[in-house]
């Protein structure tokens, strides 16, 4: 990886360009803040612990789909920062960090668009409902943080952006043509509640990864495993279809099409990745990997079973993945404790 600054673009942005917060700079924020900053956007990150210090003191080094060494500033908080009547807040925490980093920036973003670059749909929920100008967006970004400070962008680079739960505006678009100049898949949904909520039913089977250890390259190949994520799904489609919630998978297709592909027999070859460096596994199994206190799955599994009780629909499945998972990172576990039969039999299936 070069030691160098990677060059940024030599076209000089107008008076009025936005300019850009990523609040929460993991992985993803660390990919889509190279990406800006190579499009010759202003970006600042907002992140804490080891990984803030790395960035402080050597920059960001990125490899894989995204490549470049960056020295972006970097703070603990927003309020070291001087934000204007340009400035947009890209949110890439995990949804359970989301609300106390908001509580403590509550005054400095209170006027601030406040784009939710994450999974579920309790962020823009959330904001909306305390009053923020909150927009969803449907992100699709395989990236992992190899070690503070150091980052591997493994897969897809794909953002959906629009007005919460509705509609589009003119900020949506500025953003999506910065993103664009940034060399990322990005359009304007008119619907992105829908897509978001695509997106959640996927993200139900990232406990499920991470409880027996498996890459997202090799998530359809074996049937017990393949099978298993389909009758999860479904717990979902009966409680949506219950709760009047259409969602759309990230190709465009509806659940229940979907779900039906999932349950075709076979073994399947895994998705061919020329680099194994690349391998890509969900933030779920990351948390678990490097023995992170909290997961993400109460707001992907949780949800669904909270929808499942309040219309007498049973989520056996969900329910389990979501107490075994959040058991696993409080005791530091790691991935890997379960197999596709001891989760269907703790479900009683």
């Amino acid at each position: 990886m070069a030691d160098d600054l990677s060059p940024v673009s030599s076209v000089t942005p107008p008076d009025d360009a936005l300019n850009y917060v990523i609040h929460g700079a993991g992985a993803i924020g660390c990919v889509l803040g190279a990406r800006l900053t190579k499009a010759g956007r202003k970006v600042a990150l907002v992140a804490r612990g080891d990984h803030l210090a790395a960035l402080q003191r050597n920059g960001m080094h990125i490899g894989g789909r995204t490549e470049g060494h960056f020295r972006l500033p970097a703070v603990r908080t927003a309020h070291e920062l001087d934000l204007d009547a340009n400035t947009v807040v890209l949110l890439t925490m995990k949804t359970q960090h989301t609300f106390e980093a908001i509580e403590q920036h509550r005054e400095l973003y209170e006027d601030a668009p406040l784009f939710c670059f994450q999974n579920s749909v309790s962020n823009e929920e959330w904001l909306i409902g305390q009053r923020f100008r909150a927009y969803g967006v449907m992100v699709r970004i395989g990236a992992r943080i190899d070690e503070p400070g150091v980052v591997t962008h493994t897969s897809a680079r794909r953002a959906d952006i629009g007005c919460w739960p509705t509609g589009t505006d003119e900020m949506c678009a500025r953003v999506v043509d910065d993103l664009v100049a940034a060399e990322m898949r990005a359009s304007l949904a008119e619907r992105v509640v829908d897509l978001k909520w695509g997106k959640l039913v996927m993200n139900l089977t990232n406990a499920f990864s991470a409880l027996v250890d498996l890459p997202v390259q090799e998530w359809f190949c074996a049937e017990e495993n393949r099978f298993l994520m389909a009758d999860i799904q479904q717990e979902a489609a009966d409680v949506l279809e219950a709760a009047g919630i259409t969602p759309v998978m990230d190709d465009g297709s509806d659940l229940h099409g979907w779900i039906a592909r999932m349950r075709r027999p076979g073994q399947r070859e895994p998705r061919e990745v020329a680099d194994p460096s690349l391998y890509s596994y969900p933030s779920t199994w990351q948390d678990l990997h490097f023995r992170r206190p909290t997961v993400e799955v109460e707001h992907f599994n949780g949800r669904i079973c909270e929808l499942g009780e309040r219309y007498g629909i049973p989520t056996p499945l969900n329910r389990v993945l979501t107490e075994r998972c959040c058991d696993a990172a409080a005791r530091r576990l790691g991935p890997g404790t379960e197999t596709a039969a001891s989760l269907r039999a703790a479900a009683g299936l």
